[in-house]
């Protein structure tokens, strides 16, 4: 085990125990921001993690908060205290001060960005008014920005100086008087080119751009197509207005390769960006975190298990007259159960895979729900039939209680289509809600299956063998 990976282990080991001393602090500092920031969201709570990067370095602090999943994030950043807040503010690159500025609270986004200086301010302001899902909402002002009459060796001083407060300085991107984009030098042409020449000698003219209004899945393959680091965003005929980097690129290609996965699972339309990072920090948090996380999402739905349990209770108790008069028919209570209960996962089942697999189109959800219901109605005519017949024939017959066969008959004629239905139905609803059908859908459908089918059965024994 290398170093580092002893470090890592040290800080996820004191993280999960909920220790947030100074140890622990120097072990984020020592960690990369990406790793840390997952940590971070994996392993603590809202608090916790506020705790320990309002301990941090503001510097960092920014490089954590900018890996940091959305939902989370926004929850530390507003319990954080403002003056803490607009440090961070001040060190994160210009477009990820507007994406957190979407998630903070309107008085907290106001007082932090009047803290910065009067030219960030307006940027900043500016890079708010672009439409969501474009270049310029993705952009970001921190580049390199250089003029063709420029000697080689200003450009270079001026890349030395301002290369602290940009987010890549290895492309310069060259403007006229105007503000309009003229052409692209990198870093490394600079460094060898002759120090009196000038940057419109060295310049490459013929740069590949995007406009303001491009969608950003079209600004990511242009941007993968060429191989490029960053590519240079203009508006208004030409004029350079931003730059959208490689690494947001990634982010949005990713995005992209979500969105089309749960486009071909059918749940387009129930899923945002923002739902798929928060769908990862819940698996993260329940296959990594703690165990108070799964603990108490899966008691959630357990008590649900919990009191149907009762709720079935109640309805034998109800019909304990009919049990008292007819004890034979204890003995075909778990075929109506277990049948209702084995058909009910057949359902989910086949429901999970066809979303994984884009073979139900949720918008279309009727249709999958007939030709399940459908499906049913069959199996429940035959397994009725068969298990009606045997249950007359094993304890109807040499009882004198041919009614018998009849009531399990009926029962399993009806369960048997009512759990395919349950089956495809309630998972659809949860995922609607935006909850997770794995655990959340099988106690719901449980509950009623079992409640409706026994409820059924000791009503038609009741009837037809005139209890």
């Amino acid at each position: 085990m290398t170093k580092e990976q002893k470090l890592h282990l040290e800080l996820e080991e004191r993280l999960i125990h909920g220790v947030t001393d100074a140890r622990t602090v120097s072990l984020l500092h020592k960690a990369l921001p990406a790793a840390a920031a997952e940590k971070l969201v994996v392993h603590c709570s809202v608090n916790m993690a506020l705790e320990l990067i309002m301990r941090l370095d503001s510097h960092f602090a920014a490089d954590i908060l900018a890996y940091m999943d959305t939902e989370f994030r926004s929850e530390v950043l507003n319990h954080m205290d403002r003056d803490k807040l607009a440090r961070i503010f001040a060190n994160m690159s210009h477009d990820d001060r507007v994406d957190v500025l979407q998630f903070l609270q309107s008085d907290k986004a106001e007082h932090i960005i009047r803290a910065l200086p009067e030219t960030e301010q307006s940027d900043i302001r500016k890079l708010e008014t672009y439409p969501e899902g474009t270049a310029g909402a993705i952009m970001t002002t921190d580049f390199l920005e250089l003029t063709g009459n420029m000697p080689v060796t200003e450009a270079l001083e001026k890349a030395k100086t301002v290369a602290p407060d940009r987010e890549t300085i290895y492309i310069g991107y060259v403007a006229d008087g105007s503000g309009k984009l003229t052409g692209a030098v990198s870093l490394k042409d600079l460094f060898l080119a002759d120090p009196n020449a000038k940057v419109s000698d060295i310049m490459r003219p013929d740069v590949i751009s995007v406009d303001v209004g491009e969608k950003r899945e079209e600004v990511a393959r242009t941007l993968s197509r060429y191989d490029l680091l960053a590519i240079p965003v203009t508006e208004n005929s030409g004029r350079l207005a931003g730059i959208v980097t490689f690494d947001d690129a990634i982010d949005v290609i990713e995005q992209e390769e979500t969105a089309d996965a749960y486009s071909r699972a059918g749940i387009t339309g129930f899923s945002t960006d923002h739902d798929h990072e928060r769908d990862i920090m819940f698996s993260k948090r329940m296959i990594e975190g703690s165990f108070a996380y799964p603990i108490k999402l899966r008691m959630a739905f357990l008590m649900v298990t919990l009191a149907g349990g009762f709720l079935v209770g109640g309805v034998i108790d109800y019909f304990e007259d009919v049990l008292g008069a007819v004890l034979l028919a204890a003995i075909f209570i778990p075929v109506i159960m277990d049948m209702g209960g084995n058909v009910r996962t057949q359902s989910t089942t086949i429901f999970a895979r066809g979303l994984a697999l884009g073979h139900i189109d949720v918008s279309r959800i009727h249709r999958h729900i007939r030709r399940e219901v459908t499906i049913g109605l069959l199996m429940g005519l035959l397994l009725g039939i068969i298990g009606g017949f045997g249950a007359y024939l094993w304890q109807g017959a040499p009882n004198e209680i041919p009614q018998i066969g009849i009531a399990v008959g009926l029962s399993l004629a009806v369960v048997v289509p009512f759990a395919t239905f349950l089956g495809f139905f309630l998972p659809w609803v949860l995922l609607k809600m935006g909850w997770d059908h794995a655990p959340g859908a099988d106690p719901f459908i449980t509950t009623i299956k079992d409640f409706t089918g026994l409820a059924l059965y000791f009503i038609l024994v009741g009837t037809l063998v005139g209890v």
